[in-house]
């Protein structure tokens, strides 16, 4: 089912049909980009709604906007406008932040989280990846490019030969958003350590054991400071999945939300 955006607000995408699950993409990426096999899988069974951050898919770049508050509540509006009035969020990397804040800022709203590599600060790794980042963004995009791909797990590295890497590197080179790197800037940010002990809702956390972005150590802590909160990991993944490691992460996101009825 193809992506819709809303006319009247280009930066909210809505596909399919059911009941809610709401999106919220890492940096760097796009509700399109991040959720793609979410929404190729889901779509007939869930109306999905996610928007896109200032910088990118049709949002313009704006970085006094990307604040983890603004993001929150312009993703729980976009949800209540679409007509729906309680849902849980689905969040990757930075929009596990995103989710999270939105959690305690609309606890009437949220009903549950799915939180994949994601953290609850921003630790050495993660500030040096942004620094890395920003730098290359200002100075040489194809330079940035192969380093998010240098950035894979290393089951998917080892089967790049020169053609496919050079594919990927491309590829990564034309999904950048101009947004990017002040995304990045957010990420590197994040602190909501003191938000998660007041989490009351549903909580399934997924680490990625190859992850060279957030590490799997850092998204199980995430995991430990929630109350209640479940932690599955895949060993073998990265910050990226595979398509195998899609289909196993779709799979455990419809087993919480029909687990707690959301």
């Amino acid at each position: 089912m193809p992506i819709t955006q809303l006319v009247a607000d280009p930066n909210v995408v809505i596909v399919g049909d059911g009941p809610p699950l709401v999106l919220a993409h890492g940096a760097g990426g796009s509700v399109a980009a991040n959720f793609t096999g979410v929404i190729e899988s889901m779509s007939e069974q869930r109306s999905l709604i996610g928007i896109d951050y200032p910088g990118s898919g049709g949002t313009p770049v704006d970085a006094a906007s990307l604040d983890l508050d603004v993001l929150a509540d312009s993703l729980v509006a976009a949800a209540v406008d679409a007509g729906f009035d309680r849902f849980p969020i689905l969040g990757l990397s930075l929009g596990s932040a995103v989710a999270v804040t939105a959690a305690i800022r609309h606890p009437e709203r949220v009903t549950g989280l799915v939180l994949t590599v994601g953290f609850a600060s921003a630790d050495q790794q993660i500030r040096m990846v942004v620094d890395t980042w920003i730098t290359l963004a200002d100075v040489d995009r194809i330079a940035l490019a192969k380093y998010l791909v240098s950035l894979g797990s290393p089951a998917v590295l080892a089967q790049l030969d020169d053609a496919s890497a050079a594919l990927a590197i491309d590829a990564t080179l034309e999904n950048y958003p101009e947004g990017g790197a002040d995304q990045a800037r957010l990420a590197a940010s994040v602190d909501i350590t003191g938000l998660l002990g007041a989490i009351d809702v549903p909580t399934l956390v997924v680490a990625a054991g190859q992850d060279r972005i957030v590490l799997p150590a850092t998204t199980r802590a995430l995991a430990h400071l929630i109350p209640n909160a479940e932690l599955v990991e895949y060993p073998e993944a990265g910050h990226i999945f595979s398509a195998e490691e899609t289909g196993r992460w779709i799979h455990d996101v419809t087993v919480h939300l029909h687990t707690h009825h959301l």
